[in-house]
């Protein structure tokens, strides 16, 4: 079955066990969006299945590795939907800081603040990238 929200509004999946982090997003969200379809999910395979019913996604916020994402097919089932992917979680955060070179996404590290998840959710800005060239840092 495949879904597309209602009046097109956009849609962000959020797989993350913290019920903090999980909040701190949602809210962020709806303030960025207020028509925003949120799809909150505890469990990667629940997130691949919820992922799987939507042609299009905004922003996928997975707590993951690079590793786990691209052995689950994350980046490719958010890609091909036209999302933007943005890692958190202990083995992301420690990805960012060891300045690993699979680290392709960006990395929501804690502490979480309402800048660094509205800086996932604004438009791309085409050419516009950090000095240091390392996913994660805003």
């Amino acid at each position: 079955m495949e879904m597309l929200s209602p009046g097109c509004s956009h849609v962000y999946l959020i797989m993350s066990r913290n019920y903090l982090v999980t909040c701190d997003i949602c809210d962020a969200v709806m303030d960025f969006d207020p028509t925003a379809e949120l799809s909150v999910q505890t469990a990667h395979d629940t997130a691949l299945t919820a992922l799987s019913r939507y042609r299009r996604i905004a922003v996928a916020f997975i707590e993951a590795g690079s590793e786990l994402v691209t052995r689950l097919h994350f980046d490719r089932a958010v890609q091909g939907r036209g999302g933007r992917l943005v890692l958190l979680g202990d083995a992301a955060e420690n990805e960012l800081d060891a300045h690993s070179p699979c680290l392709r996404w960006p990395v929501l590290a804690r502490p979480v603040s309402t800048q660094m998840i509205l800086a996932q959710l604004a438009p791309l800005q085409t050419g516009k990238r950090n000095n240091r060239s390392l996913a994660g840092l805003v």
